[in-house]
């Protein structure tokens, strides 16, 4: 009995030694802190990206340093004015100790990496990361189940190892987006600024004759006389000509030397029955409007082509005839590379076929009169001061042709607001006034045009473009994402515009990629900065002209993250001097930290 109590005795003693060495250990690991246990936090400062900051923190322990029986919880904070947002804590413990955890070795020491993120709020901008370090004896927490910093302080005997602030600020650089350079969308006018207005006519020929003969079938056929009485009206329209062709064919069952003979003549007697008519409508209209002939007349020299035998007429009236046998002469004829073997041919079919001599046949034997008369058209002149006047009186391509000939923002309105009150069923007049609006940051009446665009051109890529512009100035993400999506694939404007959304959350390969198609924009330049391109973003600022004071600013950002201390000053000079209010970003701007003790660049800020 004596002797078991002696033991007792003996173990309760080695126990409260253990325990008391290990409490010591944990003052040694308190006063080694500083010098064997080091942190490092990329990026250094923070960076809010995505509307978050995400946090990497890296932390190394020397050998020697970690107590065998200590469990360490370490939980990283944001402090900012207003309070602190904690982070996921992280637990690290000593080769003695059981349960979840980072083991880091008494002997070799160890690290440990970690990440978390939280949402960024504006007073973060001026923050800072700390945390202080819990440790305690694992013995002591015996039933205790600890999962962060306020569980483990519970604990008996718990220290802080010391507080740590690895990074000072959050860089907020990619809010710098420009939302005004969101490209908008537009749809062209149709105007055509010549129209040709084409008139034909025919005169058909009797077999192996070339003289008029008005008493032939086809001559008389109604269609016909009325493509002939057509093209004396426009004629006698008075509108200028702008080219005139008659050609002539014979068919192709009779020799070749004699069909081209044929068309010959034919188009010489086109050419001729044309100058007679034109010198009859000539001198009737100039009687009637009292004024010389050699004054109406335009002199348009005729181009006269003589074509041969018409083989591919004859085939394509053969195919489109309802002969049965259609296809097995076609095939028989043209099996035949010898053209007067062909020609021939087809002399033994109309023998067989009456229907290729009485009307396949006659009808190739003609000479075709093609004149292409301009449309008459308003000067540019009248147009430009029609549509601000008596807008009425142009039609829907010609106003928005008319928006073209002026430079002036608000008589580009005024028109485009013409020609939705005057053609309300064509969206396009309302989609290009919403631009205009959007360009004076009027996204009330922009949207109001738009719905009514959208209404009548449903799902139209040009349309939806622009909404998703108008969700973007309000700052509503969701439907601006919608809309440039569903038009990216026929709006290239829409492409572009989801590379500001793609700044906006953190994908900025993605976002310099598609604002690449535009050159020389502010916002590519941000994307390609905060893709630490910034060699390519000083690039493209330095092609913008001219420079806003937002690029000057920007241009001073790049310059101090590549170290370049001229560079920040120069540009920062001409930010604020176009622009005083940049003065107070500047102050508070992460960017710059490393200037805060630069008396030259502080003297721009005061």
């Amino acid at each position: 009995m004596k002797k078991i109590h002696l033991a007792s005795i003996l173990l309760a003693v080695l126990g409260w030694s253990m325990m008391f060495t290990s409490c010591e250990n944990l003052k040694t690991m308190v006063k080694n802190h500083p010098t064997m246990a080091k942190y490092e936090v990329k990026p250094n400062p923070l960076e809010m990206r995505g509307d978050k900051i995400k946090v990497e923190l890296k932390g190394e322990y020397q050998p020697k340093y970690f107590n065998t029986n200590a469990i360490v919880v370490l939980q990283p904070g944001i402090q900012y004015e207003g309070g602190t947002q904690w982070l996921k804590p992280i637990i690290l413990r000593g080769e003695k100790t059981k349960g979840q955890g980072n083991l880091i070795s008494k002997t070799k020491g160890g690290n440990f990496t970690y990440t978390d993120e939280l949402a960024y709020v504006p007073a973060m901008e001026q923050c800072q990361l700390i945390f202080n370090p819990v440790a305690y004896v694992e013995k002591k927490a015996k039933n205790m189940n600890v999962t962060n910093e306020e569980e483990a302080l519970k604990v008996s005997k718990n220290v802080r190892l010391g507080e740590t602030i690895p990074a000072k600020g959050t860089m907020i650089t990619s809010t710098r987006i420009n939302k005004l350079e969101a490209a908008v969308s537009t749809e062209s006018d149709k105007y055509e600024k010549e129209t040709v207005i084409t008139k034909q006519a025919n005169i058909y020929f009797l077999v192996d004759t070339y003289n008029l003969n008005w008493g032939l079938p086809l001559n008389k056929a109604e269609k016909n006389k009325t493509d002939l009485k057509n093209l004396d009206a426009a004629l006698e329209s008075g509108m200028l000509i702008k080219s005139i062709k008659i050609a002539a064919w014979a068919s192709p069952e009779g020799e070749e030397s004699r069909n081209q003979n044929l068309s010959e003549n034919r188009a010489t007697t086109g050419n001729k029955y044309f100058q007679n008519a034109y010198d009859r409508i000539v001198k009737a209209m100039a009687k009637k409007l009292k004024v010389k002939k050699d004054s109406l007349k335009q002199n348009i020299t005729p181009e006269i082509l003589s074509k041969g035998e018409d083989w591919e007429g004859f085939i394509a009236d053969l195919r489109a005839s309802d002969i049965p046998e259609k296809n097995t002469i076609i095939n028989v004829i043209s099996s035949h590379a010898d053209r007067t073997a062909r020609e021939q041919e087809i002399r033994n079919m109309t023998v067989i076929y009456k229907q290729i001599e009485d009307n396949i046949l006659p009808s190739l034997r003609r000479a075709e009169i093609t004149i292409d008369f301009l449309e008459p058209k308003k000067t540019d002149e009248q147009i430009a001061e029609f549509s601000l006047t008596a807008p009425d009186s142009l039609s829907l391509e010609e106003l928005l042709y008319a928006v073209t000939l002026t430079d002036n923002k608000e008589n580009q309105l005024q028109i485009y607001l013409s020609a939705t009150r005057i053609y309300p069923d064509d969206f396009r007049a309302f989609l290009n006034a919403s631009a205009l609006y959007i360009g004076e940051g009027n996204y009330e009446e922009a949207q109001k045009l738009l719905e009514t665009a959208n209404a009548m051109q449903p799902n139209n890529a040009n349309v939806l473009n622009n909404l998703g512009v108008v969700a973007l100035s309000k700052g509503d993400f969701e439907n601006a994402r919608s809309n440039f999506k569903s038009a990216a694939a026929a709006s290239p404007q829409a492409s572009s515009n989801l590379g500001i959304l793609d700044i906006k959350d953190g994908n900025y390969a993605q976002a310099a990629s598609s604002l690449s198609a535009v050159a020389c924009q502010y916002n590519l330049a941000l994307a390609q900065l905060l893709n630490a391109e910034v060699d390519k973003a000083k690039a493209t600022l330095d092609c913008m002209n001219p420079l806003t004071p937002d690029a000057y600013y920007l241009k001073a950002v790049c310059a101090a993250r590549a170290g370049d201390k001229a560079g920040v000053i120069e540009a920062m000079r001409k930010a604020i001097a176009e622009k005083p209010a940049l003065k107070v970003q500047a102050q508070k701007d992460i960017e710059f930290i490393k200037m805060k003790d630069d008396a030259e660049f502080q003297s721009i800020l005061r």
